[in-house]
């Protein structure tokens, strides 16, 4: 693999250098994002913004926070509660303005100040994935 330059600079050298001059919260702020950069270019479905109230529970208690991003495979949750990559959790939700409700399974696949990343262990069935087509207004898993 050959080395990027740009007007004879480096591009990887540069980015050492200038990671190795920021606060080390800074350099969790940066691996964060950085991670979540990667994760999204790896994402087989897209994600729909949104603000849905959601419960989930692990082994130990039951959460109740905020999805903010949903797709046909997982969720983001905003929390702050201090939850582990690899922990089993259930989720129920109901969509906005509708009285169907969603339980399911999933894995928390990533951690982050802001929330969690939950797979889902199925994907949402087509008729799942219809009742969120219709409440949105168009067809967000295409």
């Amino acid at each position: 693999m050959g080395t990027t330059r740009i007007d004879g600079i480096n591009i990887v050298e540069r980015i050492k250098s200038l990671v190795d001059n920021l606060s080390e919260e800074k350099q969790e702020q940066l691996l964060d994002l950085l991670i979540e950069w990667q994760q999204t270019e790896q994402r087989n479905d897209e994600r729909i913004p949104c603000l849905i109230a959601v419960s989930y529970a692990d082994q130990k208690r039951v959460y109740h926070d905020f999805i903010q991003d949903l797709s046909k495979g997982g969720v983001f949750i905003e929390t702050r509660e201090p939850l582990t990559v690899g922990e089993k959790i259930s989720l129920t939700f109901a969509m906005p303005a509708s009285q169907s409700h969603f339980k399911i399974s999933g894995e928390i696949v990533r951690s982050a100040a802001e929330g969690v990343g939950i797979r889902f262990e199925n994907k949402l069935s087509k008729y799942q994935e219809e009742i969120i087509r219709k409440l949105v207004g168009r067809d967000p898993f295409r």
